[in-house]
């Protein structure tokens, strides 16, 4: 398909080219300030510009080029904050210091893996601030001002970078979409083109309205002709994410409130006026000619600790009953629309059923999605608690008012919003969001991949279509690369095991501060690589190959840190020829699978050796069913 004319692509391949030709460049100064030659820190770069993988995820508009772009960069503001620790307090110190923490909020921003550099950088400022505190030269009001800076540049200014960029979100993207609807309905109807601020004012007996929960994706409260296929077998309600005619519910006013008192007066006719706190109303589903009805005789279908909500016809024995109605009760109005009455987006609802005592909710669980749907549960809690709460859950605004007898006024001008609470609500939706992706286990996904796969690239990700007329482009990395700094990382603890055998067994012949200046550096590389992979065993969402992309810029580094000290104590005479031999490996592995990395666009069985791995995709997904 044609983009449309205001997409310009084009620009957006070039911005995200432009953080991928950042590698190189702060690959290799990151390796000058870890006291690595020029010639092996310019192999660090040669080797991060020859990763196939790293160059492939640079080509197209995602959002991982930044990411490992800032990633780098954080890298290389703690090994120059690293060379300055001597220097405490100096003018440079200060610089990295505070540059250091410019780059963990950018990195955080562009997603939220770059917490995993936070934690690196966090790491490395506890071992310091731990190695001070056993200094006894170190005075007090010294120590404590270290802790000072370090909260200012390395939490301070974060944080406030990364609210900064919402702040800009906030303002560029001002204009209404449908993906806006879990945001607070004051943050609503500041954007332009909202159609929710034009609405009628008071809901009375008589209004149609749609009734959102606070719940995030629990959606409306809707109802359909579909049954439950246990307890009580009625009429489903439950929780639909989308604005359709189901979700809309006719209010009739039964009893003011100065008169609820659970008698059978709360059955009579609907009364007119406005609905206000404390009434008694009766909720009728328009499209299928039924009440909401709490039925504490049964248990909710999935959660079982609460009771089952439905719905019965208008002209069933069910309708006559008081379980039909629902005490109205304002919790937290906006200031602006405190007087009383409901009022819509303004005047957040506790719905009490008057008969059994219970509050409708959206617990939170989704229905089965063989007779539910997957749609939200709704049902009615009728814990002691419950009656008091004003969690989200318990809690629902009319969203949507409709009452052909009243004008529509601007709604906007009753509501409030506070960035705050707008920063809030957006990220936990984000995470909330990002924790809904789980795999589906019985099926097979071509992009899916196991963090146990990626550091030998046992399963390469094709990044489009396959078919010949594709161009065809393959997340697949450099095997020199992947393999080798696969192995060195994974090496790594196993040798410092053994010079800890060694140390003990008084056998190591080290100069002064030689392990010293090695093991710091391969220390920040080595956690570096490890705390941006490990994490995702934690997991439970969906995870990709491109996950692992920041571990492996560690990795990379850190087998070319290996690379150099072990030339220089082993064969110091041989560094330019290792330095030729790999940098010259590395470059034609590249070129042998450059096709996948800049497209590929004839038949896939023209481009011959390329499957190096019997369970690369590269001919066919062997594991597809």
């Amino acid at each position: 398909g044609e983009y449309p004319p205001y997409v310009n692509y084009v620009f957006m391949r070039m911005f995200n080219a432009a953080f991928g030709i950042t590698l190189a460049p702060l690959a290799y100064l990151t390796c000058r300030q870890l006291r690595m030659p020029v010639g092996f820190a310019a192999m660090a770069g040669l080797f991060v510009t020859m990763d196939n993988a790293l160059c492939v995820i640079s080509r197209f508009i995602l959002l991982d080029a930044p990411l490992l772009a800032f990633t780098a960069f954080a890298l290389m503001m703690l090994a120059c904050f690293y060379r300055q620790r001597r220097q405490a307090f100096s003018a440079g110190w200060w610089r990295f210091l505070l540059m250091t923490g410019v780059s963990l909020g950018l990195v955080a921003s562009a997603k939220w893996v770059g917490m995993f550099a936070v934690a690196l950088v966090g790491a490395y400022t506890i071992y310091e601030l731990y190695e001070m505190f056993c200094d006894t030269h170190v005075p007090v009001h010294v120590y404590l001002k270290h802790w000072a800076a370090r909260i200012v540049a390395l939490i301070v200014i974060p944080l406030s970078i990364y609210m900064l960029t919402f702040k800009i979100h906030f303002m560029v993207l001002n204009r209404y979409n449908n993906s806006a609807n879990f945001m607070p309905m004051g943050f609503q109807t500041k954007l332009i083109g909202n159609p929710i601020s034009q609405q009628p004012y008071d809901v009375e007996t008589g209004s149609s309205i749609r009734l959102q929960s606070h719940v995030s994706g629990a959606g409306y409260l809707h109802s359909h002709t579909h049954q439950y296929p246990a307890g009580s077998m009625r009429q489903q309600v439950t929780g639909y994410g989308y604005a359709d005619g189901n979700n809309l519910w006719n209010v009739q006013r039964r009893l003011a409130a100065e008169n609820v008192d659970g008698t059978r007066g709360a059955m009579s006719e609907a009364i007119p006026g406005p609905i206000g706190h404390g009434d008694v109303i009766a909720l009728h589903h328009n499209s299928t000619n039924t009440y909401l009805y709490a039925d504490t005789g049964h248990e909710a279908p999935v959660s079982k600790q609460f009771k089952e909500v439905s719905a019965v016809k208008a002209d069933s024995a069910e309708a006559a009953r008081l379980n039909m109605l629902w005490v109205v009760e304002i919790v937290n109005p906006e200031k602006r629309m405190d007087d009383g009455h409901v009022h819509p987006l303004g005047t957040p609802l506790r719905l009490r059923s008057l008969m059994g005592n219970c509050v409708l909710m959206a617990s939170g669980d989704r229905l089965d999605k063989n007779w539910g749907w997957g749609q939200a549960e709704i049902a009615c809690s009728s814990s002691p608690d419950a009656r008091t709460q004003t969690g989200s859950k318990y809690l629902w605004t009319v969203e949507r008012h409709i009452n052909k007898a009243q004008k529509s006024v601007n709604l906007g001008q009753y509501m409030s919003s506070s960035f705050l609470r707008d920063f809030a609500v957006l990220n936990r939706q984000m995470w909330l969001t990002n924790n809904a992706l789980i795999p589906d286990h019985d099926k097979h996904n071509v992009l899916e991949s196991d963090p146990l796969s990626w550091p030998f690239m046992i399963y390469p990700m094709r990044m489009v279509g396959w078919d010949d007329a594709s161009i065809k482009y393959l997340e697949i990395g450099n095997p020199l690369l992947w393999w080798g700094s696969a192995v060195a990382c994974l090496l790594f603890p196993v040798q410092v095991l053994y010079w800890l055998v060694c140390w003990r067994r008084r056998c190591l012949a080290w100069r002064a501060n030689e392990f010293r200046s090695y093991i710091e550096g391969a220390a920040i590389l080595w956690g570096g690589w490890f705390l941006h992979y490990a994490p995702f065993f934690a997991m439970g969402r969906v995870t990709y190959l491109h996950h692992f992309l920041p571990s492996l810029y560690f990795g990379i580094l850190f087998m070319t840190y290996q690379m150099y000290f072990a030339t220089s104590w082993y064969a110091p005479r041989s560094t330019r020829s290792v330095l030729v031999i790999l940098s010259a490996a590395a470059v034609g592995v590249f070129w042998w699978f450059s096709p996948l990395t800049f497209g590929w666009d004839k038949p896939i069985k023209d481009l011959w050796g390329m499957e190096w791995v019997s369970s690369w995709p590269v001919y066919e997904d062997k594991l597809a069913i």
